[in-house]
């Protein structure tokens, strides 16, 4: 009966782990907008571990609560899958309900783009696939803005 107290704070631990967000690779780090100009005024979107947030201006707004990131593949052609917490309505189930999972790969020209984007019922397993006119594709089609390895190279320099 001694081990209950323990197995319940592991348990505890867990619960909270699954909870919070991951740490983004490498891969999305910095700033990321539709274009230069947007990039010169910095605004764009963050990649973060509690957030995946929209900057602009002086503000930050929320895109996606609690990411968690999984490289699929990665290197030049990676795949990110990013599954995140969708908002709880006041007033609403106290189960945890839907979640959303977009993919992201780097594109050709250096960009990312949204691979793939569900919304999934965490009751059911049911999900829902948005193919046209999807915001999340709009908002997650960005280039890296700034010095990114992806624009860089090595341009003739060695590694010391």
């Amino acid at each position: 009966m001694r081990s209950a107290p323990h197995l319940a704070a592991l348990g505890l631990a867990l619960a909270a782990a699954g909870c919070a967000g991951s740490e983004p690779p490498a891969e999305l780090s910095g700033l990321w907008s539709a274009g230069p100009a947007a990039c010169e005024a910095g605004v764009g979107v963050r990649f973060g571990a509690d957030a995946i947030e929209v900057a602009y201006e002086r503000q930050t707004e929320t895109l996606f609560d609690n990411p968690r990131y999984e490289v699929e593949r990665a290197g030049d052609n990676f795949r990110i899958r990013i599954t995140y917490d969708l908002p709880r309505v006041a007033g609403g189930t106290r189960t945890v309900g839907a979640h959303g999972v977009v993919v992201l790969m780097r594109t050709n020209d250096g960009r990312i783009a949204p691979e793939m984007h569900n919304l999934v019922d965490g009751r059911t397993g049911a999900a829902r696939t948005r193919i046209v006119d999807d915001p999340a594709v709009t908002a997650l089609s960005l280039q890296p803005c700034g010095a990114h390895p992806w624009r860089e190279g090595l341009r003739g320099r060695l590694n010391s």
